[in-house]
């Protein structure tokens, strides 16, 4: 799998999930295109948590945000900026068949994510929970931060050139396609629904 580049920023003892960028985003776009291939994450329960409270989590209380880094992954930039990324920020969690027998839980497609404007910057994904009764007996408002990785750093130019997959990412993509993750255009990978989320 695909995980050269930056990886795991903050594993939070929260969450029994291991994030992992299995495809990273290209290293190099144009303004304004979107990013091919299409960043994916993978999801897997973490070995230190226990099957039952592992499977006792509801996948559906969980989604994913993309923000736009400095390439040194220091500076927040979009947000908060409203314009230099477009496409959809925010995805719910594709969930995998036969999540139990081998610990994958699902899958964070952002396909359709463009950076505006030039210069060299870093996907930040983070993995958020929205409370519930139960778990949030305070009442506060708002999501709960339980994990995020950071991707390679992106070259965003007018010049950039679409470079053919490696065969370690061709490999990734055909086994997401048997599973029914994701399906295969002439250029990118594509969620195999079009309703939000990977």
């Amino acid at each position: 799998m695909s995980t050269s580049g930056n990886t795991a920023d903050a594993q939070s003892a929260l969450s029994p999930y291991q994030m992992d960028i299995i495809i990273q985003p290209p290293r190099e776009a144009r303004p304004g295109d979107a990013l091919l291939p299409a960043p994916i994450i993978q999801l897997r329960f973490r070995e230190n948590v226990g099957e039952e409270a592992a499977l006792a989590q509801d996948i559906s209380s969980y989604w994913a945000a993309a923000s736009l880094v400095s390439e040194d992954g220091m500076v927040a930039l979009a947000p908060p900026s409203t314009t230099l990324v477009s496409g959809t920020r925010l995805v719910s969690i594709q969930e995998a068949d036969g999540a139990e027998a081998d610990g994958e839980v699902g899958y964070v497609l952002f396909r359709n994510l463009c950076i505006n404007e030039p210069g060299r910057f870093c996907l930040h994904i983070s993995l958020h929970r929205m409370p519930t009764p139960e778990s949030d007996s305070s009442g506060a408002a708002g999501s709960l931060n339980t994990g995020s990785v950071t991707t390679r750093v992106i070259h965003v130019h007018h010049g950039a050139q679409v470079a053919p997959l490696g065969p370690e990412e061709r490999n990734t993509l055909t086994s997401l396609q048997r599973k029914g993750i994701i399906r295969a255009s002439s250029s990118t990978t594509e969620s195999e629904d079009d309703d939000e989320g990977a």
